[in-house]
């Protein structure tokens, strides 16, 4: 099982594509979400129509205001793309209106209701979570969901690729030819594709804590014990495909059996909005 073990890691070693969905794929896609999901410095653009100036002069100090004259232009304002939303009073309701529904008009948005909580101190809501910060990114409370998910997915991929792929070139028969027994040969392949994948969930782990600043609540010894079984899992769960398949593209099509009903119960989708069926009915289990 050594040799087999020592095998493995050197094959690994001359494979430079495996290495790279290993050890660059993970960080890249870490990083790609980071920039679209992390904090930003962007600025939004709000045209305002009839407002009164003490709110005008509050909101500059969030974001840009421009004034829209003719509030019959609004639609066509916004979609040239030249503010992020429109403000406008008629009577005693504040009217908002947007292009759509993205982190542009959230940020304007947001600007809004910095201004009105300035003028209306006690119209000011304060939120507060048990888990992490308001203030964090959408990125620091996701991150931890996308890094066992990216973990996983990549860490299935190569081991059951490589194991239908040591089938078919028939090593594993030229294996079982010898007087190395069959658990040492799973032994061996579980425990050679084991080490790579707990070196990449280290290593991404540290990259996510350290380097893209995710901010750590508990035990970082804990997360990486979690991840360190995530990985050791998946390299079972690939092997165990790697039975079922005929050619790795076989493999690739478990993924939406095996890996997509995973990533809906990672904390992406809250548990309690999942609807359920009794008898006749649909119940929306929604709290």
């Amino acid at each position: 099982m050594k040799a087999l073990f020592l095998r493995i890691l050197r094959q690994l070693k001359n494979d430079p594509r495996t290495l790279a969905l290993m050890f660059v794929a993970p960080f890249l896609i870490m990083s790609l979400i980071y920039l679209l999901l992390g904090d930003s410095d962007y600025r939004p653009v709000i045209a305002v129509g009839e407002m009164p100036e003490a709110f005008t002069e509050q909101l500059r100090v969030d974001a840009d205001v421009v004034s829209i004259a003719d509030l019959a232009q609004t639609d066509r304002y916004l979609m040239a793309d030249s503010a992020d939303a429109v403000i406008w009073q008629e009577e005693y309701e504040l009217h908002i209106r947007t292009l759509e529904n993205n982190s542009k008009s959230a940020a304007a948005i947001q600007a809004v209701q910095e201004a009105m909580s300035e003028l209306l101190p006690a119209g000011k809501i304060s939120i507060s979570t048990i888990y992490g910060d308001m203030e964090n990114t959408y990125f620091s409370s996701m991150a931890y969901v996308f890094l066992a998910v990216l973990a996983f997915f990549f860490t299935f991929i190569v081991s059951g690729m490589a194991l239908v792929r040591e089938r078919f070139t028939n090593t594993l028969e030229r294996l079982l030819m010898t007087p190395i027994r069959r658990w040492q040969v799973v032994g061996g392949y579980v425990c050679g594709y084991g080490a790579v994948a707990v070196l990449q969930v280290i290593l991404i782990m540290l990259f996510t804590v350290y380097v893209l600043k995710v901010p750590v609540e508990g035990s970082i010894i804990l997360c990486l014990i979690v991840m360190v079984f995530l990985a050791v899992c998946a390299v079972e769960l690939g092997s165990l495909i790697s039975i079922f398949a005929n050619g790795e593209f076989q493999v690739a099509q478990f993924i939406p059996v095996i890996i997509i009903p995973q990533i809906f119960f990672t904390g992406i989708i809250p548990l309690d909005t999942i609807c359920r069926v009794s008898g006749d009915r649909l119940h929306f289990c929604v709290r």
